[in-house]
C-alpha cells in the first residue's frame, strides 16, 4: 500500500487540490488498530466525502491532485512528525488500542513508511505549475461526541492568504446564502495547519483550506452536489 494517490493533470489549469485525510484505509498488518464496527468508518478515521469531491473537482478542471491512502488513525499527515497527535491514542472519546504506548521504533516506522513519502510527493506537486491556486480539502462532523453542535456549514482555515479566503467566502455567501461560511471555524489555521504551513505558505501561493460539514456530503449524491457548487465558486478565483 502506497502512502498516497496522485491525480494527474489533464489540462494546464493552475489549480491543485489535495486531501490529507481522504482515506479510512488501515493496512491489514495493523489489524484495524484494535477497532471494530463504526469506529473504522466514522469521522475519527477520515474526512468523510473528501475523496469524492477532490476527484470530482480534479476531473471538472482537469487539474492535478493528491489523496491520502491511509487513515489518520494510522498516522495524521496534517501533523508535525514531532506532534503528540501524529499517531492518536484517543480520538473524540474513542481509545485507539494499537496506538497505545508505541515504541519509538514503531513510531519512526510509520513516519518513514507513510508520512515522509506523502509530504515529499506533495512538495514536488505544488511546484509543478506557475503560481497555482492550491486547495486543501477537509471535512468535519456536525457534532463531536465530546463537543458541541457546529452550526458552520463551510469553514475556511485562514492564516497566510486572507484575500483569497475572503473572496471565496463572499462568492459562496452571495450565491448560496443558505450556507453559513465561517473563518477559522470549526478549527483555526493557527492551531491545525501543518501541511499548508510546510508546503504552501513558504512559496507564497494562493490557497484555500476548506472544511465541509459532513452532513452535507455524507453520500455520493450530496457530495457531488457540493462539488458542483464548489466548482462554480472556484472558477472565478482560478
Amino acid at each position: 500500500m502506497t502512502a498516497y494517490t496522485t491525480i494527474a493533470a489533464t489540462t494546464d489549469v493552475p489549480l491543485f487540490i489535495f486531501g490529507d485525510h481522504a482515506s479510512c484505509h488501515i493496512p491489514r498488518e495493523y489489524n484495524n488498530l484494535g477497532l471494530s464496527g463504526d469506529d473504522l468508518t466514522r469521522h475519527i478515521a477520515w474526512d468523510i466525502g473528501t475523496e469524492t469531491i477532490i476527484r470530482q473537482l480534479c476531473a471538472h478542471f482537469g487539474c492535478g491532485g493528491q489523496l491520502a491512502n491511509i487513515s489518520r488513525l494510522v498516522i495524521d499527515y496534517n501533523r508535525d512528525p514531532d506532534a503528540a497527535g501524529l499517531i492518536p491514542e484517543m480520538s473524540d472519546g474513542t481509545i485507539i488500542p494499537s496506538n497505545q504506548k508505541l515504541t519509538a521504533a514503531e513510531r519512526q516506522n510509520r513516519i518513514e513508511r507513510f508520512h515522509v513519502p506523502y509530504h515529499e510527493a506533495l512538495s514536488k506537486a505544488v511546484r509543478r505549475d506557475d503560481n497555482p491556486l492550491v486547495i486543501s480539502l477537509h471535512s468535519f462532523t456536525p457534532q463531536p461526541i465530546t463537543g458541541e453542535v457546529r452550526p458552520t456549514d463551510i469553514g475556511l482555515l485562514v492564516r497566510h492568504d486572507v484575500p483569497t479566503a475572503e473572496a471565496f467566502r463572499d462568492t459562496v455567501q452571495r450565491n448560496s446564502p443558505q450556507l453559513n461560511v465561517g473563518m477559522n471555524l470549526p478549527y483555526s489555521a493557527y492551531d491545525l495547519n501543518y501541511t499548508v504551513d510546510r508546503h504552501i505558505a513558504p512559496l507564497r501561493l494562493r490557497h484555500l483550506a476548506i472544511e465541509l460539514r459532513q452532513d452535507h456530503i455524507s453520500c455520493e449524491a450530496s457530495a457531488h452536489a457540493m462539488g458542483d457548487m464548489l466548482a462554480k465558486r472556484l472558477t472565478a478565483l482560478i
